[in-house]
């Protein structure tokens, strides 16, 4: 217990994020869409194909680190080989686990977009930790692919991106107003979106 104390403040306090906890529960301040796109040196959609823990240095200590492998399907922004690996604190080495709750979890065949922030910098790779990735699935009905946020509701619209959990811990945010029954987000929209904002803000 000793040592999974110590790391995860040390995560905390190098990650340059404001993360609240309470309770057993850890709260994100959220990134809007477009801090999201600004701050993320790579957007990419994806597949994880495996992953590998091992105890690696961090800082004075060592800490439980695994690496998530993932082929790339798409680049969005910044640059990337086929094959991605993003290294995330915590894992199981043998008998020892360590478990960071903020942290997302991946496992083989999942399809994501990730937004990636300080990879191998940071505790989490991605921007605002679990808030950076987002799920990619086939809608039934449409047969589309669809975007998922991380607590697994469909993304309607990209205003929703910074509105959820912990959006009262950061800057004061309009109100939405999105119908409740529209259509979850297609990734063909999403991947417009980002594209739209990453060009107006490279014109200016």
């Amino acid at each position: 217990m000793g040592r999974h104390g110590k790391v995860l403040t040390w995560a905390m306090c190098v990650s340059g994020l404001l993360v609240l906890t309470r309770a057993n529960a850890t709260t994100v301040v959220p990134p809007t869409f477009e801090e999201m796109a600004d701050r993320a040196d790579l957007v990419f959609v994806g597949k994880v194909v495996g992953s590998q823990a091992e105890w690696r240095v961090a800082g004075t200590n060592q800490a439980i680190f695994t690496l998530v492998e993932f082929h790339t399907e798409e680049i969005l922004k910044g640059t990337a080989t086929e094959s991605v690996g993003l290294r995330f604190l915590g894992g199981t080495v043998g008998a020892v686990t360590l478990e960071i709750v903020a942290v997302p979890q991946f496992k083989a065949g999942d399809r994501v977009l990730l937004f990636v922030e300080g990879n191998g910098v940071q505790f989490c790779p991605l921007v605002g930790v679990y808030h950076g990735k987002f799920g990619v699935r086939k809608d039934d009905k449409s047969g589309r692919d669809v975007v998922f946020m991380h607590d697994g509701k469909p993304l309607r619209d990209v205003a929703e991106i910074g509105a959820g959990e912990g959006a009262q811990f950061g800057p004061t945010r309009a109100r939405l107003s999105i119908p409740a029954e529209r259509e979850p987000m297609a990734l063909d929209d999403f991947k417009a979106r980002i594209r739209l904002h990453l060009a107006k803000k490279a014109v200016r």
